[in-house]
């Protein structure tokens, strides 16, 4: 039987992240300075009608409206951004529980390819380590490990986390270890200096408690092991919360990185941050994102239009062939954004990578495994490629 998810309560997190006291004035959970722009506001009520539009769904509106006030403690987020590594974040920094996803209705939906698979699969072919232990964070189906198994990694040396219940007995089905526990969980205790390589793809951004994150991730890895990370690309966050497309809102997604914010939480937590890269542009997948995007993002400007109208109808071929043929008539309004995109194309690709490897230096290890590591210790320097500069 599948674990069940061991979440910290809203009251819990609410009272650790409330906003607007003395006690938790705002500071960047990536480099801890307090030197921050406020972005904008969200109301709970915003951030219901973005993941279950009332229309559609009443009740689901309404729970999600619940659980959301719950999280942060009032009706209200900021969304900040850091003037000192430019890690953006929303306040109360506090993550979605299991409740919030369950009433989002997670589909379970994923890509069988992601250019951070590849490029990470091409990392690993030239590290060449025979007989690697590794461990992937929210594996979905395992579309990953498919493609570093057999060929680089042993099914059996495999962990997978993953939350999805239909997802575990799939795993399991190809022969990897698969665990339904968070990877900060009571579980994974003693599997410290087990891994070579760890995998989190598009999950960091949903995760608060950072220092705890990267501090479990940097005791999981073997000397000399590395962590690969992607992310949204923030460039292309900001490109569509500026262009009238779907907006990057909390409690889904609570960080918006940056190499400098990667940098910033490795120096406190014992990993080096050795290198970052952004993902090249693929038109055909920003097209279709941004047709699509855009579509969405007037159904929610214009909750009582024609088109939010379709949308609320049942899902089905009638429904999708309306909704292609609404979407595809305001191409035209798009045009002036694409010009944007083409001029800036080295900047906005989907995802950010990362890679982090585990600090060998015993002054820093000593005082990571006593969670005393001061921020400022290292020096760390990414190497730079595909304009990592810009993200």
């Amino acid at each position: 039987m599948v674990e069940t998810i061991t979440c910290s309560s809203p009251q819990a997190l609410t009272d650790q992240h409330a906003f607007g006291t003395e006690r938790d004035e705002p500071e960047c959970p990536a480099c801890k300075s307090r030197s921050l722009a406020s972005l904008r506001t969200v109301s709970a009520r915003e951030a219901a009608q973005f993941f279950a539009p009332e229309r559609a769904d009443a009740e689901s509106h309404e729970r999600i409206f619940a659980c959301v006030t719950s999280l942060w403690g009032g009706q209200t987020c900021h969304i900040m951004s850091c003037k000192d590594c430019g890690f953006g974040f929303a306040w109360p920094f506090v993550a979605g529980n299991a409740e919030f996803y369950n009433f989002t209705g997670a589909a379970g939906v994923y890509p069988r390819s992601k250019w951070e698979f590849a490029r990470t699969a091409a990392e690993l072919e030239r590290l060449n380590r025979p007989g690697a232990k590794v461990l992937e964070v929210g594996a979905g189906n395992g579309y990953f490990l498919d493609l570093i198994c057999p060929s680089l990694v042993r099914a059996e040396d495999v962990t997978a986390l993953e939350y999805n219940e239909k997802s575990i007995p799939i795993l399991r089905g190809k022969g990897y270890r698969a665990l339904s526990v968070d990877l900060r969980d009571k579980a994974l205790d003693d599997c410290r200096a087990s891994f070579d390589f760890i995998f989190l793809f598009q999950i960091v951004e949903h995760l608060d408690g950072l220092d705890e994150l990267f501090g479990r991730i940097r005791s999981l890895l073997k000397a000399g092991g590395s962590a690969f990370c992607a992310v949204p690309n923030s460039a292309r966050i900001e490109y569509q919360e500026a262009n009238r497309s779907v907006p990057d809102l909390p409690p889904n997604h609570i960080g918006r990185w940056t190499p400098q914010a990667f940098e910033a939480v490795c120096r406190r937590n014992g990993l080096t941050a050795r290198s970052a890269e952004l993902e090249p542009l693929s038109w055909g997948e920003f097209l279709s994102h941004d047709i699509s995007y855009s579509h969405i993002r007037r159904t929610q400007l214009d909750p009582d239009g024609i088109m939010a109208r379709v949308r609320s109808l049942p899902r089905g071929r009638t429904r999708r062939l309306m909704e292609a043929t609404l979407a595809a008539l305001f191409i035209p309004t798009r045009l002036s954004a694409w010009r944007h995109v083409y001029r800036n194309r080295e900047k906005l690709g989907a995802s950010l990578w990362v890679r982090l490897d585990r600090c060998e230096r015993p002054d820093i290890a000593e005082m990571q495994d006593a969670a005393l590591v001061p921020a400022g210790i290292q020096d760390v320097r990414f190497e730079k490629r595909h304009s990592t500069a810009a993200a």
